[in-house]
């Protein structure tokens, strides 16, 4: 998918505002603004360029925009910001793109921790688990200490890219296994290597099992393993001596399809769906797909397709372009 730059920062943009207005339990809103986000990451033409041939009327035609998205996308064509955004950043000024990339913290959450604890980003969040803070709030617990402490761990490292060529062997080896321990019901690669792409940053591991405790400790204690980064009862992160990341993520037999699909990507593709998931009424994150706050078991990647009305789509084609129009039953 090619890129633009003036349609991501826009759609961050509405992405941040529809996560402050969940903050304060805006109805509607949140959801329309991530919509209209999708929709901006998945144009095939700049913005600007709209705007430069067709003015404000080409921008409110554009599906799903309307004029009030039309009128902040033309503010931010014209000052570089857009005032809304300003407004709510300034009342909480956290730092989302990092806060929001941890397990189990939505916006409401961070918004807890700000106003209880004074947290504004990654450092301030490991410093009130590290201080025993969070499990007293409302709303959390220990469990949720414990779990926010554990996702910490898959934040994205800054690491360097290795060749595919050299990656998958390695890869293929730990699956291997790991699939020789009774409590895996099912495994398999995810990411990038999974996607088979040039290079890769990390390794991400899916196993479908009841019991991972077991499962997270043999991963762990691999003779490869460099170094722990979070050793927790269903995701761990480890460093191997080759000098990259191995992720290791359990999930019920229920939440697998979809997590699988989420965890395989791409970011370009993964966008697609969600938008398509939206336009069709339903909801669709890594532990599922749900209709009306109901979750639809997704046991098999299949499944997440079948739901969307799309046949199963091949790793290597998840890109973010013309799959979507590919893939369609009975295409």
């Amino acid at each position: 998918m090619r890129n633009f730059n003036n349609n991501k920062k826009i759609a961050d943009i509405f992405v941040k505002i529809g996560q402050y207005l969940e903050m304060d339990s805006v109805p509607f809103k949140p959801a329309a603004y991530e919509k209209a986000a999708i929709v901006l990451f998945s144009l095939t033409q700049d913005v600007a360029e709209i705007y430069g041939y067709g003015g404000f009327k080409a921008l409110r035609e554009i599906p799903t925009i309307g004029e009030a998205f039309a009128k902040k996308i033309e503010e931010f064509l014209k000052t570089g910001k857009i005032a809304t955004y300003e407004k709510l950043r300034e009342k909480i000024p956290v730092d989302l793109d990092n806060l929001g990339k941890v397990e189990g913290l939505g916006p409401k959450k961070i918004k807890v921790l700000y106003e209880k604890l004074g947290v504004k980003n990654l450092a301030d969040l490991k410093r009130v688990i590290a201080e025993n803070k969070i499990a007293g709030l409302f709303g959390f617990g220990e469990k949720s200490q414990e779990n926010l402490r554990e996702s910490l761990a898959f934040v994205r490292r800054q690491v360097g890219r290795f060749p595919y060529e050299k990656i998958y062997p390695i890869a293929v080896k730990i699956v291997r296994r790991l699939k020789g321990l009774k409590d895996v019901e099912k495994i398999s690669l995810a990411g990038s290597v999974r996607r088979k792409k040039p290079t890769i940053g990390d390794v991400d591991i899916l196993v479908q099992s009841g019991d991972p405790e077991k499962i997270m400790d043999f991963f762990c204690g691999q003779p490869d393993v460099e170094k722990v980064w979070g050793h927790g009862k269903t995701k761990s992160s480890v460093r191997l001596k080759y000098g990259f990341d191995v992720d290791l993520r359990v999930v019920p037999k229920k939440s697998f399809g979809a997590a699988l699909q989420y965890f395989t990507g791409s970011k370009e593709h993964n966008i697609l769906l969600r938008k398509r998931a939206i336009d069709m009424g339903y909801k669709l994150n890594e532990y599922g797909i749900f209709k009306k706050d109901k979750m639809m078991e997704t046991p098999d990647e299949e499944d997440v397709y079948k739901i969307l009305g799309l046949k199963l789509i091949p790793p290597e084609e998840r890109l973010g372009k013309d799959e979507i129009d590919k893939y369609r039953l009975n295409s």
